[in-house]
């Protein structure tokens, strides 16, 4: 992976609880000169400037998540540096990049589907985890919405009496009577803060990881094929985490944040074959030490 060269360089490093080690190597070849794009640069730093001196980016599609590490976890961007830092780094921009339509009925033919990527820079916010959901409109219908952190519990639900839930239900149910300009058929990223919900962001139904939901009983739940109508926009499922529930499902992006080559052996071969391999190199190095 090769950074951009940037006036300001990249920020992102020294912000992050790592920086660049010997266990990360942010260029395959440091003799080869970093490109530089002068234009974007300057165009990037002046929409930043404008939206008060820190962003949020991400692409058509997806935002640089699983290149959260360079940042200590925190997507914020202060200079052109850090926009082009987090999105070389991240898998999710690659694949927007080179294979956003590999799962569309034309298999992704590119003469058939044009679009150009698209890097969109937002007000940065800082938002209460608890706050945020995922919510699934199916037939311009809310079916069901749950917590967007399926990795933590948060104590305001653990110990709800109801009223917790209600509020948060009236108040996606408040977003979605509003006419948001969507799709009939897509998955709503929606933050509360207050009275007030916000649309985060708007992805395609089954392609989307529906959390705490599986989709075939997302599907069930559309209006066409439910046998009894639906009720109003707060008749539906709201899942959240708790204390009783099965164990806490670990974070989407745990994979990003291992080295490459236990992150290949986990996909490959699950826990159990990571183990074997970790208690064989602890044998050999006891060997070699023995040896020595």
């Amino acid at each position: 992976m090769v950074i951009p060269e940037t006036a300001k360089g990249a920020r992102v490093a020294s912000r992050g609880r790592t920086a660049v080690d010997d266990d990360c190597e942010l260029s395959d070849d440091e003799s080869a000169p970093a490109p530089r794009f002068p234009d974007d640069e300057a165009a990037v730093d002046a929409a930043i400037a404008e939206l008060g001196g820190v962003a949020f980016c991400k692409l058509n599609w997806s935002a640089p998540r699983d290149a959260a590490w360079l940042t200590g976890g925190r997507l914020q961007c202060e200079c052109a540096g850090d926009v082009f830092a987090l999105l070389a780094a991240s898998e999710f921009a690659r694949h927007d990049v080179g294979r956003a339509y590999d799962g569309c009925g034309d298999g992704g033919d590119a003469d058939a589907i044009k679009c150009d990527a698209v890097v969109a820079l937002r007000a940065w916010r800082d938002l209460e985890p608890s706050r945020e959901f995922r919510c699934f409109l199916l037939d311009g219908v809310l079916v069901a919405a749950c917590q967007r952190r399926v990795d933590e519990v948060f104590e305001e639900f653990d110990d709800d009496d109801g009223s917790a839930l209600r509020g948060v239900k009236a108040g996606i149910a408040k977003l979605v009577d509003a006419g948001v300009d969507v799709p009939r058929d897509c998955v709503l990223d929606v933050a509360l803060d207050g009275r007030r919900a916000y649309l985060v962001d708007v992805g395609p139904p089954v392609a989307t990881d529906p959390l705490l939901f599986a989709w075939p009983e997302l599907l069930a739940l559309r209006p066409a094929a439910s046998a009894r109508p639906r009720g109003p926009s707060t008749d539906f499922e709201l899942r959240v985490v708790d204390a009783d529930s099965p164990p806490v499902m670990p974070s989407e992006l745990s994979s990003f944040r291992a080295p490459l080559d236990v992150a290949e052996i986990a996909r490959a071969g699950g826990l159990d074959e990571l183990l074997a391999s970790m208690r064989t190199q602890r044998a050999d190095d006891s060997s070699s030490s023995d040896d020595d």
